[in-house]
């Protein structure tokens, strides 16, 4: 390895690890709403908490996820950060770490990366967890989680070593029933959700419920989540003529309630990784429309489990839409194929222990 790139990859100081069933594990995010992102971090503790190890967690003092933590009996840490490079922050955070003399330090989204990656060098082990196309502030890591592997090969392409880059697709646990693949109803329900943010593509998916409305096609929307274009969006639904069609119930946190209402679920981003909603609607055994990008690609199977549609194409989703509508066989058909995806290959249970075996392995 050249000078440069030991600069660029700081190993942790040797020392000796001694064999113990337990760890005491760091795990970061400075997220401070609910979404994805947040998601994966609560089910990384509750995972690994699960399986024995002693987790602390680095939240940000307003964060949402801190009642699910405290539910969990999974204790945490608030320390206030203004951005990515707040160095007095990074400097308590340094500070804590050397205190808690965790055997790992795992950090998620780009805030946290940013701050933990030169807080723990010497300290502990650092993992970081990519959870966007953006990787800049991730290159350097000790180690490196890539939810898929389009973000795989980008890291390794762009100068991480490929014996430290590891590939964990999102997780999900099953509810304690679960649901069968259901008829449509008269007239079906279109949904969709997320944060209301450009790349997400609800524009697209308003746009082809217009084009539906024209044509003739009956049905009704359900449009979830919030953000910085709530208002844009509603103009857009307005302007489109959707009226009472189209309704915006807001940020849904009781999903089971989601998905039984729903009979088509939509996913319309122009770039994504493995957002945990598409997991959920595949296991709520919904059939799936997904915007041809990577990562939401790398789980579909197009015409077999979902179908795929090429992206910002409102005519192609309005036309798969109506396909599934048409063909009720066809939808129910994917839908059950889809919830056995998931519970062959993205359950809480499996993940989790592929989680484990990462963490366990950058110590060997």
């Amino acid at each position: 390895m050249d000078f440069a790139r030991r600069l660029a990859y700081p190993t942790v100081k040797k020392r000796v690890v001694l064999p113990k069933s337990q760890l005491k594990i760091v795990n970061a995010m400075f997220g401070a709403k609910l979404g994805g992102l947040e998601q994966v971090f609560v089910d990384y503790s509750e995972a690994l908490g699960g399986r024995g190890h002693e987790m602390l967690n680095f939240v940000t003092p307003s964060a949402e996820v801190i009642p699910a933590l405290d539910a969990m009996s999974l204790s945490h840490w608030a320390v206030a950060n203004f951005n990515q490079y707040d160095v007095i922050a990074r400097a308590r955070i340094r500070r804590k770490l050397r205190a808690e003399k965790p055997d790992v330090v795992i950090a998620q989204g780009n805030r946290a990366i940013s701050l933990l990656k030169p807080a723990a060098r010497g300290v502990a082990p650092f993992i970081a967890v990519n959870h966007s196309i953006n990787i800049r502030r991730t290159i350097g890591a000790d180690f490196v989680i890539a939810i898929n592997d389009d973000m795989k090969r980008r890291l390794i392409e762009a100068g991480q070593p490929a014996d430290r880059v590891f590939k964990l697709f999102n997780m999900i646990r099953p509810p304690d029933r679960l649901p069968d693949p259901h008829p449509m109803k008269a007239p079906p329900v279109i949904s969709a959700m997320g944060r209301f943010v450009a790349k997400k593509g609800f524009d697209v998916f308003i746009e082809a419920l217009g084009r539906l409305k024209d044509q003739g096609v009956p049905f009704r929307a359900i449009l979830a989540g919030s953000g910085e274009l709530d208002a844009s969006l509603k103009a857009l639904a307005a302007a489109r003529g959707l009226g009472e069609l189209l309704r915006f119930p807001g940020w849904v946190t009781d999903k089971a309630a989601f998905f039984r209402e729903a009979d088509i679920f939509c996913f319309t981003s122009s770039h994504d990784v493995c957002p945990v909603v598409l997991l959920e609607a595949f296991l709520y055994a919904k059939p799936v429309i997904i915007a041809d990008c990577p990562g939401p690609r790398e789980i579909s199977a197009d015409g077999v489990d979902s179908l795929l549609f090429p992206i910002d194409d409102a005519a192609a989703l309005a036309e798969r839409i109506q396909r599934l509508i048409a063909y009720p066989e066809l939808a129910l058909h994917l839908a059950a194929a889809a919830q056995r995806k998931i519970l062959d290959n993205h359950t809480f249970e499996k993940a989790g222990d592929r989680l484990e075996t990462i963490v366990r392995g950058v110590l060997g």
